[in-house]
């Protein structure tokens, strides 16, 4: 971000003030480079000063779905479910399932990425759905991706990290979520800042 010229001359009084503090001289060549050379001090300085990063402070742009309200909404950790390989009713189980999770713990905003275009379903959660080719499409079309199919997805997927910023991409199969990953989504909730204005909207009044 830029400064106007206000700006700037605040911050080069700010600058002047703080070389003209006792000590500062001291900190600038004794205290700071010591700070740089310990791990321990560097990550106490990180901890204290860094922004908060973890699950409920990254305000992350993307709708809640039907099943959570709250002031906070957008604070809700994004989770990516990634599924292939499934047919169609199965791909509609596992939305479902998803939304009625999210319906329990309000604690999540799910994006599914399937390869089963499953809007009718995405739609009944209001949730992201994000399609991938078919691997037997793929093959077929002579999309020429030297790769083949699974660096496609890969590629894909890497690139749906990035834009929904996820929190976790949990995987799943026919049976539904890894019970692993469900249990990691459900371990979510405890993780959260205490005063989040957010929850699930059944349990809401």
């Amino acid at each position: 971000m830029s400064l106007g010229p206000a700006g700037r001359r605040r911050q080069q009084s700010a600058a002047r003030l703080a070389r003209r503090l006792p000590g500062y001289r001291l900190a600038l060549e004794e205290v700071l480079p010591r700070v740089r050379r310990s791990p321990t001090l560097t990550d106490l300085a990180w901890r204290v000063f860094a922004p908060r990063h973890g699950a409920g402070h990254v305000d992350v742009p993307l709708r809640g779905g039907r099943h959570v309200v709250g002031a906070d909404v957008s604070r809700l950790p994004v989770v990516g479910v990634l599924a292939t390989g499934l047919d169609e009713a199965q791909a509609e189980a596992l939305v479902d399932r998803v939304g009625d999770l999210q319906a329990e713990l309000g604690s999540f905003r799910p994006v599914l990425v399937l390869d089963q275009p499953v809007f009718a379903a995405g739609r009944r959660h209001d949730v992201v759905l994000e399609l991938l080719v078919p691997r037997r499409a793929f093959e077929q079309g002579g999309h020429g991706d030297p790769g083949g199919w699974e660096e496609h997805v890969a590629r894909r997927v890497a690139g749906l990290v990035d834009h929904y910023q996820l929190w976790h991409l949990a995987r799943a199969g026919a049976d539904g979520l890894d019970p692993l990953d469900e249990r990691l989504v459900r371990a979510i909730g405890a993780r959260l800042p205490e005063d989040l204005d957010v929850g699930p909207a059944g349990g809401r009044a």
